[in-house]
C-alpha cells in the first residue's frame, strides 16, 4: 500500500493545530513503516494531488487534517481513494456567534451553504472520514449530513516526552516566567488563537477580572497572537498578561509552572491545548459542551462557558483550593496517558485497512522501489515548502543530491521539518555517503 499525504494543508490554513496533527501523524506512519514495511508513506503538495502521473504512485491519499467546513479541494477528483480527518465545525454549528465581524459571517454564510450541499452530494468520493471525538462525529451527521458509517472515531495523541509533568512546579514557573522577563509570581495560563470569540475570551477576562477582584492570588496568562481590539479589551485589567506569540518550548514551560489552564472556549472540536496541558500535569477548566467533558473527563472542571458567573465561581474555587488542583492534576496525568500519536497512527492505518501482521513471505516485494519513491517525494515537497532554500535548478534536472546533503545537515534537528525526514533517515545517510 502507497499512502500520499498533503504536507501542506495546515500551513496553508496557517493553523497551529492542524500542523501538530500532520506532522506527529507522519512520523509515527514513518516509524511503523519501517518496522512492517508493508506500506509507505510519502509527503506531497496538496496542488500536486490533481496531477495524473504523482497518483499512479500512490494507492490512496490521507488528508488528516482538515479543519472546518470546507469539502476536500479538488485537486482531490483525482485521487484513488481518499481518506480524511475532519475537526471544527464551529462556524456550521455555531453561526454568527464565533465570528468576530458580523461582515465575516455575512460573507461566509452563502459559503458554508454551499459546502453543506457538496458534503450532502458528493460524500461517496470520499472512503472514510476521521473524526476525533463522539461529540464531533454526531455534529457532522447532524450538521453536514455525514453518514454515522462514513466516520471512524479515532481521538489525536500527545507526544508524553515533550509534554510531561515538571519535577518541581515552583522551579519550572521561576524558569519560564524569568525566561519571559516576568515577575515570578503563580498564574493560570490561557491559549489563544487570533479568532478571540470561539476562544471566548472576552468572558474569560470578565470572570478573571471579578475573580481576580475577590482575592484570586493567580495572574492569567495569555498567549497566542491576539487582535488589537482584544489587547485594547484587556487592558489595564489587573492580573491579566498578554505575552502574544511563544515558541513551543516555551509553552511547554508555561503549561509545566501554570495552576491551571483556563479554555472555556465557545465550541472545541478537539482541544489539543487541553490535552497537552493535562500531560504536563496541569488540570483544566474548560467548557461542558462538545468535545471537551469527553476529552478530559474527571481531568479538569467544566463551566458553562456563557455564563461569566459560573466561571467566575469556578475560577476562584480552582485558584484557593490546593488539594482540588492537586488531585485533578493528578487525574488530568493519568487521563492523559490514554492519548498517543503512536494510537493514533495505527487508528488510521486500521482506517484505511492496512493489516499490520502481513506475514513476512506475504509482504509488497516492490517495497523497496515504493520506499526510494516515497522519500524523493517528500525531500522534494520539504524543499519546494522550504522558503529560504531555492532548489528549482535540481528539481527540473531530478537531482536529488543536493537536496539530500541540505536535508542532511540541517532536516534531522530543525523542529518544522524533522517528522518529516526523519522516517527516512537511515536511507539517507545511505545514500550520501
Amino acid at each position: 500500500m502507497r499512502i500520499c499525504v498533503p504536507i501542506d494543508y495546515g500551513m496553508r490554513a496557517n493553523v497551529t493545530s492542524l500542523n501538530v496533527i500532520v506532522k506527529n501523524l507522519f512520523f509515527e506512519l514513518g516509524k511503523i513503516m519501517n518496522s512492517k514495511k508493508n506500506f509507505t508513506v510519502a509527503g506531497t503538495l496538496l496542488s500536486n494531488l490533481g496531477i495524473g502521473d504523482i497518483n499512479l504512485h500512490y494507492d490512496c491519499t490521507l488528508i488528516p487534517n482538515m479543519g472546518g467546513f470546507r469539502f476536500p479541494p479538488s485537486s482531490t477528483s483525482n485521487v484513488k481513494k481518499l481518506y480524511i480527518g475532519l475537526v471544527g465545525i464551529d462556524e456550521v454549528v455555531l453561526g454568527e456567534e464565533v465570528y468576530m465581524k458580523k461582515s465575516d459571517w455575512e460573507y461566509n454564510r452563502p459559503i458554508i451553504k454551499r459546502e453543506i450541499k457538496k458534503w450532502e452530494e458528493r460524500i461517496d468520493e470520499i472512503e472514510n472520514i476521521q473524526v476525533s471525538t463522539i461529540a464531533e462525529q454526531k455534529q457532522m451527521e447532524e450538521f453536514l449530513y455525514i453518514p454515522k458509517s462514513k466516520m471512524t472515531v479515532i481521538p489525536y495523541g500527545v507526544d508524553h516526552n515533550i509534554f510531561k509533568p515538571a519535577i518541581n512546579k515552583n522551579d519550572a514557573r521561576r524558569k519560564i516566567l524569568s525566561k519571559l522577563l516576568l515577575k515570578n509570581s503563580p498564574y493560570f495560563l490561557h491559549v489563544s488563537e487570533r479568532n478571540w470569540k470561539r476562544k471566548n475570551l472576552k468572558r474569560i477576562i470578565e470572570a478573571f477580572t471579578n475573580a481576580k477582584q475577590k482575592g484570586v492570588a493567580q495572574n492569567l496568562i495569555i498567549v497566542g497572537r491576539n487582535r488589537p481590539d482584544i489587547i485594547e479589551f484587556a487592558k489595564n485589567k489587573p492580573g491579566i498578561i498578554m505575552i502574544g506569540f511563544v515558541t513551543d518550548e516555551e509553552l511547554v514551560g508555561l503549561y509545566k509552572g501554570a495552576d491551571g489552564l483556563i479554555n472555556p472556549s465557545l465550541h472545541e472540536g478537539f482541544g489539543i491545548p487541553l490535552l497537552e496541558s493535562m500531560a504536563c500535569g496541569t488540570p483544566v477548566l474548560t467548557s461542558n459542551e462538545y468535545s471537551p467533558p469527553e476529552l478530559i473527563k474527571d481531568g479538569g472542571i467544566t463551566v458553562n462557558p456563557r455564563d461569566v458567573e459560573e466561571i467566575t465561581k469556578k475560577m476562584i474555587e480552582f485558584a484557593k483550593d490546593d488539594e482540588l488542583r492537586l488531585e485533578l492534576s493528578k487525574k488530568a496525568l493519568k487521563r492523559s496517558m490514554e492519548f498517543t500519536w503512536e494510537k493514533f497512527a495505527e487508528g488510521m492505518l486500521d482506517m484505511m485497512r492496512i493489516d499490520l501482521n502481513v506475514p513476512k513471505e506475504s509482504k509488497n516485494l516492490q517495497f523497496e522501489k515504493n520506499f526510494t519513491y516515497a522519500y524523493n517525494r517528500t525531500i522534494v515537497t520539504i524543499s519546494q515548502l522550504h522558503k529560504q532554500k531555492d532548489f528549482t535548478r535540481e528539481l527540473l534536472q531530478f537531482d536529488y543530491k543536493l537536496i539530500t546533503d541540505w536535508i542532511r545537515n540541517y532536516g534531522f534537528t530543525d523542529n518544522e521539518w524533522r517528522y518529516y525526514t526523519l522516517p527516512f533517515k537511515e536511507h539517507m545517510m545511505k545514500v550520501t555517503k
